[in-house]
């Protein structure tokens, strides 16, 4: 039996398609100076993109339902160097992550030196370095009926209890859509249904797609129900 099921793109486009929200008088905001240095799970998640894949990208987050006060957004601000603010008719509605800190780097290495890294993360995004997309690509869909929670009698209960609070933390991020897109570091493959991560979101998400490059078996993204 197969894991992954092909699905047409059109299927795909229409499952996502959502109301166009035209946005007004947008204008950029830049933060500075935000206070703090310690690297938690949460934040862990957004840091090692910067690590694994590349310096130069630039993470965006939907402001939708955060109050950009709140502590747990700013214990990660203080992980970069340019922090922008979107908004439209002085509404803000996105947050733009870049310039990983030094210091971040440094201590984020430090970390995985030690296997001190939540393994869900590492297997997210630690493999496989970077890539160009060839423009050529489908879509698959996990299913995993078959699949037995590989992950719990492997890793730390502590690890799956962190992860699904970073879990709960995206989905609230992204609370107003019906979907959520993360962008891992993977190649498709049988082997991949062995993933932790993949296998946490098939048993946290009604629904699991992956976008697929067909000229290089990249994973180009996971594209996550978010109504479970």
């Amino acid at each position: 039996m197969s894991y992954f099921e092909d699905i047409d793109t059109n299927f795909i486009k229409n499952l996502t398609r959502t109301k166009y929200s035209r946005l007004e008088d947008v204008n950029f905001q830049t933060i500075s100076n935000i206070p703090g240095n310690e690297i938690t799970p949460f934040t862990e998640f957004y840091i090692a993109p910067f690590i694994f894949r590349t310096l130069s990208i630039c993470i965006n987050i939907p402001l939708a339902y955060i109050d950009l006060n709140n502590d747990a957004l700013r214990e990660l601000l203080c992980h970069f160097q340019k922090i922008t603010v979107l908004t439209s008719k002085e509404i803000p509605f996105e947050l733009r992550l870049e310039n990983l800190e030094p210091k971040s780097k440094e201590m984020f290495s430090i970390l995985l030196s030690k296997n001190k890294i939540n393994p869900f993360v590492l297997d997210l995004y630690q493999y496989y370095g970077e890539h160009d997309s060839s423009g050529d690509f489908r879509y698959v869909k996990f299913v995993n009926e078959s699949i037995e929670q590989v992950y719990e009698d492997l890793i730390n209960p502590n690890h799956i209890k962190d992860f699904n609070e970073i879990w709960s933390r995206i989905k609230m991020m992204h609370s107003d859509t019906n979907y959520v897109y993360l962008n891992p570091n993977w190649l498709f493959s049988e082997q991949l249904k062995y993933s932790i991560a993949l296998n946490f979101f098939s048993m946290a998400c009604e629904e699991v797609y992956l976008c697929i490059d067909n000229t290089t078996s990249r994973i180009i993204s996971l594209l996550l129900s978010n109504d479970k």
